[in-house]
């Protein structure tokens, strides 16, 4: 049996977003222009972990529209993501299930600075068609987790190799000093056997060797989502499985999706290795290659965990050492410790 790994995230309830009415009053005056009839409300988005409005809007004609929308002056990393997000999503094939994006805008909304998230200044709004449906239950449920993991083989066939539409993108070998805390924490800690600081699952040498390794293990000719995760995916109603925020996306190996959602099985008390024998993209790939892409996503979350909290992502830290702590429970079981 695998013990789950305890988990105080309040799922769906992880973000602190602005509402319909917080925003400025020009920017809901433009959004209406755009959608030509009012908005009576919002149904705001509580999962994720940035601080910009998402919302489905119901409108005046009894339609809904999903809109995302930040200040750009005040939220600039958001901004970006979401810029890169109106690149990738008009680029995607008709084969990977993603909802559509309707149209964007850039609106100024002057010294306009009323409610929390109605500050004025330049607002980046996208607005998508609304599906009707829902995230995956948490803990997964069999069900449910396999028929999103039926989905990712397509994905990854679709994505490879990148379609020409889509943005230059990079690989993952440009986030790799994103991903080399164990070889740090190897490098700056006294080299005799048995000084280094291995009061986890896996020893911090041997974690450092097979980070060492993650870059050419996990290289490839996809285009992969690169933060797959269940608040990312959406179950609508009429059957179909969707991907969500398409913001990093990045080029490397079809299976680094499927290893990364997997992480959160795992931790939900799920035979993820089982569900990695049973896909596709993983059945001739090197047990050596996913420890070694499992101890990258280790280290990264080890250290993200440990800065300071973010007033606009009350959860984010304690998400990421959640995280940290099933991956190294998962790396640990499959390396027999």
């Amino acid at each position: 049996m695998i013990q789950p790994v305890h988990n105080p995230l309040p799922h769906g309830a992880t973000a602190r977003r602005p509402t319909w009415d917080d925003l400025p009053a020009a920017v809901r005056a433009e959004v209406e222009r755009r959608l030509e009839q009012p908005v009576l409300g919002g149904e705001s988005q509580g999962a994720g972990f940035t601080n910009g409005l998402a919302s489905r809007l119901r409108l005046a004609d009894g339609s809904r529209v999903f809109v995302k929308a930040v200040a750009v002056d005040t939220h600039p990393m958001v901004a970006d993501s979401y810029r890169q997000e109106l690149a990738v999503v008009p680029a995607l094939p008709a084969a990977v299930p993603a909802t559509r994006l309707r149209w964007h805008a850039e609106i100024d909304a002057g010294t306009d600075g009323d409610g929390d998230g109605g500050t004025g200044g330049s607002w980046l709004v996208l607005a998508f068609e609304d599906v009707q449906g829902r995230p995956p239950r948490r803990p997964w449920q069999l069900a449910e987790l396999r028929a999103v993991l039926d989905v990712l083989p397509a994905v990854a066939a679709a994505l490879t190799p990148p379609p020409a539409g889509l943005p230059s993108l990079p690989t993952i070998g440009a986030s790799a000093a994103d991903f080399r805390h164990w070889q740090e924490l190897a490098r700056t800690t006294d080299a005799r056997p048995g000084a280094a600081p291995d009061d986890g699952p896996v020893p911090v040498a041997e974690l450092a060797a097979l980070e060492a390794c993650w870059v050419e293990a996990g290289s490839g000719d996809t285009a992969v989502h690169y933060d797959l995760r269940d608040d990312n995916v959406l179950l609508a109603d009429d059957g179909r499985i969707l991907v969500c925020d398409w913001n990093w996306l990045t080029v490397g190996a079809p299976w680094l999706d499927l290893v990364g959602l997997l992480v959160s099985v795992h931790g939900d008390g799920l035979d993820a290795d089982a569900e990695l024998a049973r896909s596709p993209l993983t059945r001739d790939v090197p047990a050596l290659a996913i420890d070694a892409y499992l101890a990258a996503l280790a280290g990264f979350f080890t250290a993200a965990a440990r800065q300071p909290r973010l007033e606009g992502s009350p959860w984010l830290r304690v998400h990421q050492a959640w995280y940290r702590d099933a991956t190294l429970g998962w790396l640990a079981r499959r390396l027999g410790r």
